[in-house]
């Protein structure tokens, strides 16, 4: 059965849903230099796709994406390209690639966009929640925070219910604090991922 969280539980338009909400909410022109991912206009320019396996879900699932996609994508190398121009006419235009990671450019992100989602229980309101606290909750709100700067550089309502606006200044007070928690995490894992056996 397919739960309350966008793409909770059943898979399919589950999926689909928080693909275009993550790439709504984590896409957009002003998180990611698309100029940058142009190598030669209107010829070529990088496809990014990223896939995400959820092999299973407590709850909170939008949260968890983002922060897998976070770290994948300041991960991310992509490869020097070198167009070579047509020498004859009819020829057409090549391009040679240097996939050697320490000539690749990073990839062009402005910002590292943090998905957290506060659930609105009554007055209370909670930080990653479980599937059932989902389900119960009054209204849920998908804050994204730019984990570089911590601003706050989108909001996306979530589900059925109405939030209290009056709480929409402390609450995203919270939020910042918590991508910030989240981040040194993640910098800590990954710092710990590249040091040698």
């Amino acid at each position: 059965p397919r739960r309350g969280a966008p793409g909770g539980g059943g898979g399919g338009g589950g999926s689909r849903q928080l693909s275009v909400l993550l790439e709504t909410l984590c896409a957009s022109d002003d998180i990611v230099d698309r100029r940058a991912l142009c190598v030669l206009p209107g010829s070529f320019a990088w496809e990014v796709y990223v896939d995400v396996l959820v092999l299973t879900s407590g709850g909170n699932l939008l949260d968890s994406v983002s922060l897998a996609l976070c770290a994948a994508l300041s991960e991310t190398i992509l490869p020097k390209v070198e167009v070579i121009e047509a020498m004859e006419e009819g020829e057409v235009v090549q391009l040679r690639v240097d996939d050697r990671p320490e000539v690749g450019a990073a990839f062009p992100l402005r910002r590292l966009p943090l998905c957290v989602t506060v659930a609105q229980l009554g007055r209370q309101f909670l930080f990653d929640v479980t599937s059932d606290e989902e389900l119960c909750a009054d209204a849920m709100l998908c804050v994204v925070v730019d984990a570089k700067t911590g601003e706050v550089v989108g909001l996306h309502k979530l589900g059925r219910g109405l939030f209290d606006l009056a709480s929409l200044p402390a609450m995203l007070q919270r939020c910042r604090a918590s991508a910030a928690a989240l981040m040194m995490q993640l910098d800590r894992e990954l710092a710990f991922k590249g040091q040698p056996m």
